[in-house]
């Protein structure tokens, strides 16, 4: 009955978008835009708890509503300022207890100053308790803030940025007190062109990571990275970052980091219908565990995008990561060690400019060698997404 109460859903918007669709309804005046939008999913989780032994399945109903606003201002609008908020609504149909509602809001602002200094400024919170990129299994609530602040300086082919970054997190449960933790940031990164659109750069970053319940977890942490941006080659775009981190915590040395990092985000277009993003990253993530300070991660990211024929497109997104712990945690026979991916092909329809819908199956694995923290989890979903 359900996934009949879906197709026919999915059928209604259809056909309005052949027959009644106009172009975008975004309020415009002036400088001034506002963009409402609405997404709504439908989604079969094989194995909603990520449990090893005793898998539970369960359909949801997932319901997004969303509105940017973006205002320029100053001469002819040059500066920008811009506003998004989003609510993640998960309704489980069977095991009600998981529902949930992630909040996410950003806000962001662009000074144009002159040709040579640019200001950038932008602040993300999240209310949320989604597991994806963290080490949990089950849903923890917590508010996550952060603000970024770079100053852009170009004096013909040299460009300078200095920043400045906050971070807070702050865990919504009595047992996980202990690793709420604040993080500032500064880094200065200096640019040489070396070809009409390739920039080679040098930075230097600094962190100081404070836990709020657990003083000697305190860290300060020293990047320096070299790296290239840009037009990286023939049709490549975006940017890498190679480096060494020191990362010394005031509990105990032998739980610091001192190893290679790195930072790469690239654009691939063989073709006017094909796009390859690529990411990887490679840092010391702050563990929640009490038994490690950090794991090393290598987190491997891709994402193809080829547009068909009629409106179709296939999208596969897919992930490694790597995650590696220095030291045994009590009861673990070694130190533990997650190896994790996933992939998911989808397909999309967009019937008008504003109306797209998709259909799509994702898989994710965590292989350990620490045997209760092993899954296998399967999802097929199909949404529509309507920005007015």
């Amino acid at each position: 009955m359900r996934f009949r109460l879906f197709v026919i859903f999915i059928l209604a918007v259809f056909v309005a978008g052949i027959f009644f669709a106009e172009p975008a309804l975004a309020w415009e005046k002036g400088h001034m835009k506002v963009v409402p939008a609405a997404k709504y999913e439908q989604r079969w989780d094989s194995n909603i708890f990520y449990d090893t032994d005793d898998p539970k399945s369960d359909h949801m109903s997932i319901i997004t509503p969303s509105i940017l606003g973006e205002f320029g201002f100053g001469a002819a609008g040059k500066h920008k300022a811009r506003v998004a908020y989003n609510v993640e609504c998960g309704i489980f149909y069977e095991h009600t207890d998981q529902n949930y509602a992630n909040h996410d809001v950003f806000g962001e602002l662009f000074l144009d100053v002159n040709e040579n200094y640019n200001i950038r400024a932008n602040n993300t919170f999240l209310f949320t308790s989604d597991r994806a990129g963290t080490e949990f299994t089950q849903r923890i609530l917590r508010k996550e803030d952060t603000f970024n602040a770079v100053l852009e300086m170009e004096f013909n082919k040299l460009a300078f940025d200095v920043g400045y970054s906050f971070y807070i997190i702050d865990y919504l449960s009595d047992t996980l007190d202990q690793v709420d933790r604040y993080e500032n940031s500064g880094w200065v990164t200096g640019y040489v062109q070396v070809a009409p659109k390739t920039r080679v750069l040098a930075e230097y970053k600094y962190k100081n990571i404070k836990y709020t319940d657990d003083s000697p977890r305190d860290a300060n942490a020293h990047y320096a990275l070299l790296g290239v941006t840009g037009q990286i080659a023939p049709k490549v775009t975006g940017t890498a970052k190679v480096g060494f981190e020191y990362k010394k915590y005031d509990n105990s040395s032998p739980t610091d980091f001192t190893n290679a990092v790195a930072m790469i985000d690239l654009d691939w277009t063989p073709t006017e219908r094909t796009n390859v993003h690529f990411g990887y990253e490679r840092e010391a993530f702050e563990s929640v565990f009490r038994d490690n300070n950090y794991y090393a991660g290598d987190h491997f990211k891709l994402n193809f995008k080829h547009k068909l024929p009629r409106n179709f497109a296939v999208i596969v997104n897919g992930m490694y990561f790597l995650n590696q712990y220095p030291k045994e945690r009590e009861g673990d026979n070694d130190k533990r060690t997650d190896n994790i991916w996933a992939v998911g092909p989808r397909l999309e329809y967009y019937w008008k400019e504003y109306l797209v819908a998709g259909v799509g199956y994702r898989f994710k694995q965590r292989d350990s060698n620490v045997a209760d923290r092993s899954y296998d989890d399967h999802i097929v979903y199909g949404d529509v997404k309507l920005a007015f």
